[in-house]
Parts: C-alpha cells; sequence; structure tokens
C-alpha cells in the first residue's frame, strides 16, 4: 500500500484509539498516538467525543480478522456525520485495500503496519502509554525470515528487519525517564536481533547496555524462537543483571512429524534441553510457551505424544490455539484435516493439563522472596503487582496485604515473600511486614 500523508492534523480534534492483537501492535499505536499529540491531537474514552475513531487492527489468524471487523463495524455504527473512522495495522496490509473499501465502505481511510510512518519521515523515540505508566513495550524488530507453513505473519509484516540500536537506547531512555520501571522487549523473535546485519549476538549487546543505564527497572523478554536458544546464549542472559528470569519460548507442538510440518526447526529434544539448562541455573526461572492443536495430521498418537510431553516440560504457563487454515498458506492445502470440535476437546485437554502443572509450579514459590512492580491499589485495598515471573496482560498477578511499615506507592519495585498461592496468583508480604 503506498504512504500518503494526506491526512491532515488540525488542534483540538480528539481521537478515540483502540489497539487489537499483540504488544507490537499497542507499541505500533502508542507512536502514533504521541505523532498525533504533536500535531494538536487530544485523546479520549468516549466514543461520542470523538472526531475520530481510530482502529488499529490484528488479522494473524481467522477470530482476529473477525474481531476485528466487529470493532470496525461497531463503531460505524455509532459514527456520527461528522466524525472520521480510521482503520490501520494487520488488517489493511493483509488484504488489498479496494478490498476492504468495498466490505467497509464505512471506513473513511486505511493506513497499514506501523501507521506512524505515515505522518512522520523518522521513527519516534517517544510514546503515548496506554496501558500502564509502569511498563512499556518495546518493540526491537518487525517482520519475520520464518516460514512456518501456518503462518501469515511474513505476508503480512515482511522480511525480519532490526530496529537501529541507537533508536532504541534513546526510546529506552525516554521511558525510564517517565517513570517506567519494566521494559517489555517485544518482535515476532527478538532472539534474531541483529542476525540481519550480521551480528549473532545482537539481543545480549543490546540487552548488556539497556541493563548499565543508570536507572531503577528490570527488563523482560517475550517470544524467543527455539531455533535460536543454546546453553552459551541463556548463560549470557542470566549474566545481564536486569534481566528477569522468564522465557517466552513458543514451541507450537512437540511431535517430531507435526514440527517438520509446520516448518519448525528443532527437536522435542532440543526443547527439553533448553528447558533443562534454565532450571539448572535458576530452578524458579518462569517459562511460558504456545502450543497449537488440530494441526492436519495431528491425530491421536501425536497428540497424547504432546501431552506427555509437556507433563515432562512443565512449563509455567501456557496459551494454547486450535489450528486455523489460513489463506494464502501451505498448511491451507494440508489434507488429514481435524474437526473443530476435536480441536476444541484437545485445547480444553490441554488447558485442564496445563492448570495443575502451573498451580504446582508457582506453590513451589510459597515461602521464597520475590521482585514485584506494584501497578495500582484495588477496591478491596489490595495491591496488585507483577512478580518478575509473571508477564502484564497473559500471566498471573500477585495480591499484596496493604498492612507494611512504611506506605506502598504504585509504580515501587519491592522485595516480598510470597505466602499463598493458586492456580494462577500469588500473594505476598512486603519483607519489612509488621504483623
Amino acid at each position: 500500500m503506498k504512504k500518503t500523508k494526506s491526512f491532515k492534523a488540525r488542534a483540538s480534534k480528539k481521537i478515540y484509539p483502540v489497539s487489537l492483537g499483540c504488544p507490537k501492535n499497542r507499541s505500533d499505536l502508542e507512536k502514533l498516538l504521541f505523532v498525533l499529540r504533536q500535531r494538536g491531537y487530544e485523546f479520549c474514552l468516549n466514543p461520542a467525543d470523538a472526531d475520530i475513531f481510530w482502529i488499529n487492527t490484528c488479522a494473524f489468524i481467522k477470530p482476529s480478522v473477525e474481531e476485528s471487523i466487529e470493532h470496525i463495524l461497531e463503531l460505524a455504527s455509532i459514527k456520527g456525520p461528522k466524525q472520521k473512522l480510521i482503520v490501520s495495522g494487520c488488517l489493511p496490509a493483509r488484504y488489498a485495500v479496494e478490498e476492504l473499501k468495498e466490505l467497509l465502505p464505512e471506513v473513511d481511510e486505511f493506513y497499514g503496519i506501523e501507521p506512524f510512518t505515515y505522518f512522520t519521515e523518522e521513527e519516534p523515540t517517544e510514546k503515548v502509554l496506554s496501558e500502564s505508566p509502569f511498563y512499556s513495550y518495546l518493540k526491537i524488530s518487525e517482520g519475520c525470515n520464518h516460514r512456518c507453513s501456518y503462518c501469515t505473519i511474513p505476508n503480512i509484516r515482511g522480511p525480519f528487519r532490526s530496529k537501529p540500536k541507537e533508536l532504541l537506547l534513546k526510546e529506552v531512555q525516554n521511558l525510564l525517564k517517565l517513570g517506567v520501571k519494566e521494559l517489555i522487549l517485544v518482535g515476532q523473535d527478538i532472539s534474531s536481533y541483529g542476525r540481519d546485519w550480521g551480528e549473532k549476538e545482537g539481543l545480549i549487546k543490546l540487552l548488556e547496555e539497556i541493563s548499565g543505564l543508570p536507572f531503577e527497572f528490570r527488563i523482560r523478554l517475550l517470544y524467543l524462537h527455539p531455533a535460536h536458544l543454546d546453553s552459551s546464549f541463556i548463560e549470557k542472559l542470566f549474566s545481564i543483571p536486569k534481566v528477569v528470569p522468564y522465557f517466552d519460548i513458543p514451541i507450537q507442538h512437540a511431535h517430531p512429524e507435526i514440527l517438520r510440518k509446520m516448518r519448525r526447526p528443532y527437536t522435542p529434544e532440543k526443547i527439553l534441553k533448553i528447558i533443562e539448562t534454565i532450571r539448572g541455573i535458576e530452578p524458579l526461572s518462569s517459562i511460558r510457551t504456545t502450543i497449537i492443536t488440530g494441526f492436519p495430521g495431528e491425530g491421536e498418537k501425536e497428540f497424547e505424544f504432546l501431552l506427555e510431553f509437556l507433563k515432562e516440560a512443565k512449563f509455567d504457563y501456557l496459551g494454547v490455539f486450535p489450528f486455523y487454515s489460513e489463506e494464502g498458506t501451505p498448511a491451507e492445502k494440508f489434507k488429514e484435516k481435524v474437526t473443530s470440535k476435536e480441536k476444541l476437546r484437545r485445547k480444553r485437554e490441554i488447558l485442564k493439563l496445563q492448570r495443575e502443572i502451573t498451580k504446582e509450579r508457582l506453590r513451589l514459590r510459597v515461602g521464597k522472596e520475590e521482585e514485584v512492580l506494584i501497578l495500582e491499589e484495588d477496591t478491596q485495598g489490595r495491591f496488585l503487582s507483577l512478580a518478575r515471573i509473571q508477564a502484564p496482560e497473559i500471566d498471573g498477578i500477585t495480591f499484596i496485604k496493604k498492612k507494611t511499615s512504611k506506605p506502598l506507592m504504585p509504580g515501587e519495585l519491592i522485595k516480598v515473600s510470597i505466602i499463598k498461592s493458586g492456580i494462577y496468583d500469588l500473594w505476598a508480604e512486603p519483607l519489612d511486614f509488621k504483623g
């Protein structure tokens, strides 16, 4: 889609922003909001007050496409004659804009991924934090070079390309000056950072520079590709002081034949070796993964293999999705289909198993010390916080008793003692608790 700067900014206009999908999309929208704020725009929480509805969409899988279209039609149904509806992100990047204009005539303008690029020549190093003032997603790369047979991302977002380190370091410093206490590095495959420049340890070097900045904060990593992980790489991650022991490693499956058909270049033995290395260094590290079930050719034998693997691996947290046959992907043509009913049954069985594993892993943390980031106080007088082993929005919460020898403040990183665990959440007392 050809880029344009025809969108004219005028002072005192109000935008109602909506971000759908992954943290990468949120980061893109937050940079767009910064650019528009520089042009005199304001943001509002009530659609009725807005001059412009702006939806940054996801279109990775069919449910994401459906959700995006539902949001568009919902806002279109309340759009007044003087209000404007703009759509950006993966939906216009995946489908031809002319087709979308026919399907969604209610939309006034379409923009693709990283919509801020339509209004500025240089990527901004500042953003409007829309989720929390205390953590922020730092997108360090765009696109993907892995051609997994089921995935639409390379077609939507293009080949892998690392963000310039200088740009990222400036963005990090701006965020830390705002009071951000947790930087969450995201990308389709952040373990490949710098490889497009020929730098095999690009991520390690970036993390070392970020960690050396003179602020109190911590660093979380999302989406490490198993193909790029080995003992040396993992040991180097543990050696960087501000990187938390949290590993988001999407494996998608464990059966060798299914991995081959998915074009995932590793074995179940390698995955177990990665887990063994991580927990050999820090037994209470948190390891999260993602599973696709119902992939073509996943019979009962392959599914039972997956269940046994998950019992052995004992991931701390796990997300599971039924396979969707996506238009334009090699897997769309695969035979040996699994019925929708069976996919959902398998998803439920995986989640049932994982609930017990997560509960068991959290129980190991009772009586241990942990660092948490306080987010807010709820209506019951408890403080909601994130332990190092909990990523925002996808994992559990750590609840903290209010009674301490000194007041607790949102945005603080404090040490606590874990006193109770549940299925997904933890309960804690500050270490200076006065009973």
